[in-house]
C-alpha cells in the first residue's frame, strides 16, 4: 500500500505534537464506544466492560469541565 506524500509528512510530523489531557482521553472514549458498539452483538458482557470503562471516561472528562464533550443529560 503506497502512502501519498502528504500523509507520509503527515505521520511523519504528527509525532511532535502535543495533545493535551483531555484530548487524549476524549480520542480513549471515543475508541471504547465504538468498540463497544462493535462487540455488543458477539459478546454483551466484554460490551458492557468496554462500557463501563468510557463512562468512567466520560465522568472524568465531566469533571475536568471539557469542551468537547457534549453536557446532555445521559438519561435523554
Amino acid at each position: 500500500m503506497m502512502m501519498k506524500w502528504k500523509e507520509i509528512k503527515y505521520y511523519m510530523f504528527r509525532i511532535f505534537e502535543n495533545k493535551s489531557k483531555e484530548e487524549r482521553l476524549c480520542e480513549k472514549y471515543s475508541r471504547l464506544m465504538q468498540r463497544a458498539y462493535k462487540i455488543a452483538l458477539i459478546d454483551k458482557e466484554q460490551s458492557d466492560k468496554l462500557n463501563f470503562r468510557a463512562k468512567k471516561i466520560l465522568a472524568e472528562l465531566r469533571r475536568m469541565d471539557c469542551s468537547m464533550v457534549e453536557t446532555r443529560s445521559e438519561t435523554a
